[in-house]
């Protein structure tokens, strides 16, 4: 499996785009939030620069979609699958190697985009409250760790299911941008429904995200809206826990999906 994985990272040294791409975005864009936060008006702290990177958590989620492609790069050809498959290795390795390398290069992004983050803010946003505030943001860190990883593991089943990145792609901002608004309008409106949408909408990876910010309009006759406010991340985060079995679950379910049709696709 180690050997597997090292030869995933050196056919992403030998295709660096991807990753270049990633960490030139996530570098650029915690400059430019240091910068807001430094100039007038705003004349932040570093407690507002880690709390505004922290707002943009949900971000993280499509970042590993892009990490989890850039690792099953070449799985659509069925060239180096069909190689491997050749000389003896276990599909489940195949698969799990890929899975690996996506985490492993999505947990060295979010690495370096905090330590460039303290960097900045020892410079250009000194004084005192950095410490508190740097605790705070690990914790949230910790806390979206397993969704951002659950949605990798569910864009590299779909990438496993459907050989296709486009498809794939599709499938999961449907399932982020339609499934999770659909559950949850469906769990707060309709009480038949509720038991099997309240399963659905819990499990959801989107979900801690937005801290179940659904709202109720008053009146004779009450709509549905439903709030999508990144902020409730922060100011009412979502406890570890849950998040940790709702990504761990999402990683099982996804990994086992996607090996019962590698196991049983013939790969010619």
């Amino acid at each position: 499996m180690g050997n597997l994985i090292r030869a995933e990272f050196y056919r992403l040294r030998r295709r660096p785009h991807s990753v270049l791409g990633m960490a030139l975005i996530l570098l650029l864009g915690v400059s430019l939030l240091t910068v807001s936060c430094a100039l007038p008006p705003q004349v932040g702290s570093a407690a507002t620069l880690l709390q505004s990177i922290s707002t943009l958590s949900v971000s993280g989620m499509f970042f590993a979609v892009w990490c989890a492609a850039a690792a099953s790069s070449g799985v659509n050809k069925l060239d180096i699958l069909k190689h491997e498959a050749v000389f003896g290795i276990p599909r489940w390795q195949i698969y799990l190697s890929r899975l690996a390398t996506a985490c492993l290069l999505g947990v060295g992004l979010v690495a370096l985009l905090s330590l460039w983050a303290v960097l900045l803010t020892l410079f250009f946003l000194p004084g005192p409250g950095l410490l508190p505030a740097l605790a705070q943001y690990l914790t949230l860190t910790l806390t979206a760790l397993p969704l951002w990883m659950a949605s990798a593991g569910l864009f590299l089943c779909c990438r496993f299911v459907t050989r296709s990145d486009a498809v794939s792609v599709v499938l999961v901002l449907l399932y982020y941008f339609v499934g999770y608004p659909f559950c949850a309008a469906a769990y707060a409106a309709g009480p038949g429904l509720s038991p099997l949408f309240r399963f659905l909408y819990v499990t959801h990876p989107m979900a801690p995200f937005w801290n179940g910010s659904l709202l109720l309009a008053a009146g004779p006759s009450p709509e549905l809206g439903i709030s999508l406010d990144p902020t409730l991340f922060v100011s009412f985060p979502p406890a570890p826990l849950p998040c940790w079995l709702v990504g761990l679950g999402w990683l099982a379910v996804t990994t086992l999906l996607a090996l019962a049709v590698l196991d049983r696709r013939e790969l010619r």
